[in-house]
């Protein structure tokens, strides 16, 4: 453990250890040639974006990584990162400059931005580097089949000060078969249109942690992992993936309460019999979900589950009656806790039809120590 937890009153334990051997399943799985982008977005989806790029970086399969912002692969590159940063969302102008400077991959999201970017790339004295995004459904960023044909007269102007490094897409619902299979052909047309055109596409992906325990046939040239780099798929766990964060707290008071009365803001919840209550000094501040509270989630105190009853910003109240509960006393949200107990957090994320697990680690606060061991 690199810092002193104690002087926090929570701490996301991360495994870099797991995290390694996650990438190591997945790249196992996968047909030769076809490679594994991590995805790092979101401070590595609040574990940490240094600590989890240095750990995947060490192995010599992961050629490239993906972030969301121009800001993390500046951070990244500033860090001594030195493999290919695919910014996957949409570079504002402004933002072009320094893209350059750091040799970023940036999406191509819409038409003119592939000339915008070579101009600005020659101004500081570099060669722009792209990947083409296709819209094939999701409709957030990308270019449509009805623009190819200007896309490919605009690369045509700029061919000599630009780097294609690959054409890539996103599915836009994989719990459907025939959605997947309908954006996968718009994908591979779109690629067609483009090779014909002239245009390079020395690299393909679709494929993201769901697809590519769904449907592996998708995975093409590469398959970009986020969150199964830190926890199994919630349908169906029992892979050789293994959940990598832990989040704990303590317990700072505990009071024996009488039924009838009333705990939390405006009396939100009435007890119904006399009650043991732990108040834990975590809140929504800290990233702690209010929704769980709604529907009547557990946590883990001394290895048993105790429920959830109300949530501050800065502390919340669990009924801890039939335990020999203290202050001090960990209390555990989700992962492994100190006994060996465990509570997945793709469960828990259920619960409030959140998105996975992952969700609720990118929610933390930085005022939630973030704790490495390996």
């Amino acid at each position: 453990m690199k810092m002193n937890i104690h002087n926090h009153n929570s701490y996301l334990l991360i495994d870099l250890g797991v995290i390694s051997r996650n990438a190591s399943a997945i790249l196992a799985e996968l047909k030769p040639g076809t490679e594994l982008i991590p995805v790092l977005k979101d401070d590595a989806y609040g574990l940490g974006l240094l600590p989890v790029a240095r750990t995947l970086c060490a192995l010599p399969e992961i050629r490239r990584v993906a972030v969301a912002h121009v800001s993390e692969g500046l951070e990244l590159r500033e860090a001594g990162i030195d493999r290919e940063i695919l910014v996957m969302g949409a570079a504002l102008p402004f933002q072009m400059e320094a893209a350059a400077e750091a040799e970023l991959t940036l999406a191509c999201p819409h038409l003119g931005f592939l000339t915008a970017y070579c101009e600005t790339a020659e101004r500081v004295g570099r060669r722009a580097r792209v990947q083409i995004k296709i819209d094939t459904g999701l409709h957030r960023i990308g270019l449509e089949a009805g623009e190819l044909d200007d896309f490919i007269t605009e690369y045509a102007a700029c061919a000599d000060r630009v780097e294609v490094t690959g054409v890539f897409s996103h599915f836009s619902d994989v719990s459907y078969p025939a959605i997947c299979e309908r954006e996968y052909t718009a994908f591979l047309g779109a690629l067609e249109k483009l090779r014909s055109g002239g245009v390079p596409v020395p690299m393909r992906h679709m494929a993201c942690s769901a697809s590519s325990e769904r449907w592996p046939q998708y995975n093409l040239d590469a398959v970009r992992c986020g969150r199964r780099l830190y926890m199994d798929r919630p349908d169906r766990p029992g892979s050789a993936i293994t959940e990598a964060v832990s989040w704990r707290a303590f317990v700072t008071h505990v009071k024996a309460r009488r039924a009838g009365e009333r705990i939390g803001y405006g009396g939100t919840v009435k007890l119904k019999k006399d009650s043991v209550i732990a108040t834990v000094g975590v809140g929504y501040g800290d990233g702690l979900n209010q929704e769980l509270f709604r529907v009547g989630a557990s946590v883990l105190v001394d290895g048993r589950c105790c429920g959830l009853l109300a949530c501050c910003m800065d502390q919340c109240m669990i009924d801890v009656t039939g335990i020999d509960c203290r202050v001090g006393d960990e209390v555990t949200f989700f992962g492994y806790d100190g006994k060996g107990g465990f509570l997945s957090s793709q469960d828990v994320a259920s619960l409030i039809n959140s998105n996975e697990g992952c969700g609720l680690t990118s929610a933390l606060s930085p005022r939630v120590a973030r704790v490495y061991m390996d």
